[in-house]
């Protein structure tokens, strides 16, 4: 697994349980996009939800978060 990945992983989990919430998600992509932009995140989120949280506990764990900074490079972009 891409320590790359696992350090942007980190990042975002703000509360360190090695788990992303859906709050955790939607601020790291809302880091990502003038507010202007997308004014709500609750769609783009759910859809990731959808295809990357694979064991459907309504969290993303690394394992589960590397595939998706893989298709999203701007979740790996240096603040």
């Amino acid at each position: 697994m891409s320590e790359r990945y696992v350090a942007v992983f980190a990042r975002y989990d703000t509360d360190g349980d090695g788990q992303l919430t859906v709050d955790e998600v939607t601020a790291a992509i809302a880091g990502m996009f003038p507010a202007a932009e997308v004014a709500d995140l609750s769609g783009i989120v759910k859809a990731l939800f959808a295809e990357y949280d694979v064991d459907h506990d309504g969290l993303l764990s690394v394992e589960e978060f590397v595939p998706l900074a893989a298709n999203l490079p701007e979740l790996g972009a240096e603040d």
